[in-house]
């Protein structure tokens, strides 16, 4: 009875000391804010990716343009694209706008740019993707030919391009770069890539065309407008960031 009585005192003294109610049920539970900041919560690695990406596809010098693309991930398959041609540049691009002989042959000089966009699908294969898209193009292009001569010739080019796009996209940069701690490497790790696919399809051409010195080719009957239809496609090696 007498060692009843003492632990009854000391859980009474211990009770008085913190303020706490011994009997109370509270008293044995840690105590938990009711709101918590959403700041403060801890973050899923499951529901969350990188958002974005950024590429280029500087094989476009040596086809129809260096390519500049960035896409947006809605969710970890589906993405949209935006890109820009610099159709300009390209040494393959005068192939596309080669005239007949007699009306001057390939472009003395040559403009142009285009835009585009479209969705990609990705599949996941182990660290690295591979990817199908379709991709849309709207080019605008001015060309000139048999420049300095009295039958001097330009066309006006609009064009609608329409591609599918496949390929595979490498994550070197998880397999190349050293884990290190430090921020820099880590996100370049994480996110350096390199695509490696195709685009083909077709384009619509638009043109109207001119002679550049009023009066000449009065004679010529030839229509000065048109539409043709022709392949389109080039090779893809991006180099890009998933951030």
């Amino acid at each position: 009875m007498k060692r009843f009585l003492i632990l009854l005192v000391l859980v009474s003294a211990a009770a008085v000391v913190r303020g706490e109610d011994p009997w109370s049920s509270e008293a044995m539970q840690k105590k938990y804010p009711l709101k918590v900041n959403k700041n403060q919560k801890p973050k899923s690695l499951a529901a969350s990716w990188p958002r974005w990406a950024l590429h280029s596809n500087l094989l476009g010098f040596v086809q129809f343009g260096p390519v500049v693309t960035g896409e947006y991930n809605i969710t970890r398959q589906l993405t949209l694209s935006a890109h820009a041609r610099f159709s300009s540049v390209g040494a393959l691009t005068p192939i596309l706008h080669q005239a007949e002989t007699d009306n001057g042959g390939r472009p003395d000089s040559f403009s142009g740019i285009a835009f585009g966009g479209g969705p990609l699908w990705f599949f996941k294969v182990r660290k690295d993707k591979a990817y199908v898209g379709l991709i849309g193009e709207y080019e605008i292009s001015d060309v000139l030919y048999l420049e300095d001569y009295v039958n001097e010739w330009n066309r006006d080019n609009r064009k609608i391009i329409v591609m599918a796009n496949a390929g595979y996209r490498f994550m070197f940069g998880q397999k190349l770069i050293p884990a290190s701690s430090r921020k820099g490497d880590l996100f370049l790790r994480e996110g350096l890539f390199l695509n490696a696919g195709v685009y083909a399809g077709a384009e619509r051409n638009e043109f109207k065309w001119d002679y550049t010195e009023p009066g000449v080719g009065a004679d010529d009957l030839s229509p000065r407008k048109g539409k043709e239809i022709k392949p389109f496609g080039m090779l893809e090696l991006s180099l890009g960031l998933e951030f």
